[in-house]
């Protein structure tokens, strides 16, 4: 009886047996080659056919065709679910014919192509679309990064951004970190905070994610041909599956077994290196008085007023901004303001990101006082850049301005002049008269003193001599203190290490909260502001070749500068990072940033 089933079961599936497409193996990996099998049954194959022919497509290659005749069996679950109406086939005599095929580099659903076959002279398709999911091969890369610049071609000092790309693939598995991400040195540099850098799923892909933003603009302090060096990174990957054999003794018998296991692997990797042409701005045209800015640029410049009196003082008040050089801008020729005397001009600048771009504004305020009355005629201001998108330069003119000097209630040159010590105040005439409304009489002393002079005492001399040197010492640290107060470089170092541990206090509050990003941001402001503080120079805006520089010029040793170099990178990248270091690897981060510091302050 269980024959018969048998056999009815297998008569139902090879009735119903048709053509069918399965893959060699259950993972298809990018770049390597697989076999793509159709399943013809040779009741099936019609007499006057040509050979199969396949139409690849989305970048895989056909490398063969292979066939052989084989018995398809089916499995109980297949002849079950034929039996019961599930339609599957098998027992049935079927060539199989592979085509061999090398996947591409892209990842993802992917339609291979169409499978033809040409009856009585008609050209059939016989599947459609084949759609296959290329996975990455554990042998590559879980992360590719890239570096993309804006402009590969610019002039010298014109700005350009480079976006820094993530795509992560199945068997990634963290712990990403940057190792360098030096920009080189012939840049002057603006990065962009990636704290809110999100990656999201790759279509047609779920298990890969990718990410990218503007990472830093730039600027070329020189021409010819430049390079941004590679970025590079470590991360955690799922090695390849390997074949592990084990032995165990079990009641004095060894019993053999194996398993695949998969072990996570650190691996590096990193972006191209960027090569930049840089050109020269060219000679013709040049104005004299060129800036040596690089962009579009707006200028302006005005008084708050042209009519005064001698003892009053104007402001002339310049703005300048643009899209050259982050963070810089140079300072216009000023005229010779002729009868009018200045005081050191106040600037203050300033940079955001606008658009796809970092503008820079300068505030330049000069004031103004005249010497004498009269009429007087102030020139003109200039000033001069290069747009490289008209690729000619351009040139903003202010004034000249007509200034009216009245004469004032005192004369200019008392303005300039230290006021003079006065004497005690003259008795006025009102009180001459209330001193005259009665007589003072002068009384007669009727018995002379006895008491000996002061200074004809030991103790008055004791207390005059003990005097002077305590009088030389309060003069002397007043003196110092106000020297101390006046220098802002001394004031600034001298707070350095109280506003570190202001900055300290609230690393370790992000820490206790668990914000990651904000810890790196802490710390990573932090060490820039201490080194600022310590040298009152400005760290921000630098390249680090130029930061190198400085802190080798103070003295610090070079193993110290290269860990804050490296720190800095890591610190940079930490930010954005898809998968945050644990908490003992952060507290850790704070401890070698306090070290450093510590190092740092101490000139070592």
């Amino acid at each position: 009886m269980k024959r018969i089933i048998l056999f009815c079961l297998a008569a139902a599936l090879c009735a119903q047996a048709r053509p069918s497409l399965q893959v060699d193996r259950e993972r298809v990996e990018s770049g390597k080659t697989f076999g793509l099998q159709l399943v013809f049954p040779l009741a099936e194959l019609p007499e006057n056919r040509s050979d199969l022919q396949m139409e690849t497509a989305n970048g895989f290659t056909l490398v063969g065709i292979d066939s052989t005749d084989q018995v398809i069996r089916p499995s109980m679950e297949d002849m079950f679910n034929s039996f019961f109406g599930g339609g599957n086939r098998g027992g049935y005599k079927a060539r199989v014919y592979t085509f061999n095929l090398k996947a591409p580099k892209k990842t993802g659903r992917l339609s291979v192509g169409q499978i033809f076959l040409t009856i009585d002279g008609q050209k059939r398709n016989l599947t459609g679309d084949v759609p296959i999911s290329i996975q990455r091969a554990y042998s590559d890369e879980a992360l590719a990064v890239s570096l993309t610049p804006s402009k590969k071609s610019v002039y010298e000092g014109e700005q350009f951004s480079v976006t820094l790309g993530f795509h992560t693939y199945e068997h990634f598995e963290g712990g990403l970190q940057a190792t360098d991400m030096n920009t080189g040195d012939d840049f002057i540099v603006h990065r962009s905070d990636l704290a809110n850098m999100k990656f999201e799923p790759v279509d047609g892909s779920r298990r890969e994610m990718q990410a990218s933003a503007k990472f830093a603009w730039l600027a070329s302090t020189k021409s010819g041909n430049l390079q941004i060096p590679p970025f590079k990174f470590k991360y955690t990957k799922r090695g390849e599956p390997k074949v592990v054999e084990e032995n165990k003794q079990m009641g004095g018998m060894t019993f053999s077994s194996r398993s695949v296991k998969q072990e996570s692997v650190e691996t590096e990797t990193q972006t191209p290196a960027i090569n930049i042409t840089v050109k020269p701005l060219p000679t013709e045209g040049k104005p004299a008085n060129f800036s040596g800015m690089v962009g579009n640029y707006s200028f302006n410049a005005d008084f708050d007023r042209t009519s005064l009196k001698v003892g009053e003082a104007m402001t002339l008040t310049i703005n300048i901004k643009g899209d050259g050089l982050p963070g810089s801008i140079t300072d216009p020729k000023l005229p010779d303001f002729g009868e009018f005397r200045s005081v050191p001009p106040e600037n203050e600048i300033n940079k955001k990101i606008v658009g796809n771009k970092v503008i820079t504004t300068k505030n330049i305020r000069v004031f103004l006082y005249p010497k004498k009355k009269g009429e007087f005629t102030i020139p003109e201001i200039t000033y001069s850049w290069f747009n490289p998108s008209k690729k000619a330069y351009e040139t903003a003119k202010a004034g000249p301005w007509n200034v009216v000097v009245e004469k004032g209630e005192a004369t200019a040159e008392a303005i300039f002049q230290a006021p003079v010590a006065q004497g005690p105040a003259a008795v006025q005439k009102q009180e001459i008269e209330a001193l005259g409304s009665d007589i003072r009489f002068i009384h007669k002393v009727n018995d002379a003193s006895n008491t000996t002079a002061p200074y004809k005492s030991i103790v008055y001399w004791v207390i005059f001599a003990a005097a002077i040197p305590f009088y030389l010492i309060v003069t002397f640290a007043v003196r110092s203190r106000r020297k101390h107060n006046s220098d802002a470089a001394l004031v600034r170092k001298g707070k350095a290490d109280k506003m570190l541990k202001v900055r300290f206090a609230n690393a370790r509050e992000a820490l206790k909260k668990g914000d990651a990003k904000a810890l790196y941001a802490a710390l990573e402001n932090g060490l820039i502001d201490y080194l600022s503080d310590k040298t009152n120079l400005e760290f921000k805006g630098m390249t680090r070749a130029q930061m190198n520089e400085e802190l080798e010029k103070l003295g610090v040793k070079n193993e110290t500068i290269t860990a804050i170099d490296s720190w800095l990178d890591k610190c940079a990248f930490a930010r954005f990072a898809p998968v945050n270091p644990t908490k003992d690897e952060q507290q850790q981060m704070l401890k070698d940033v306090e070290k450093l510091c510590e190092l740092v302050g101490s000139r070592k």
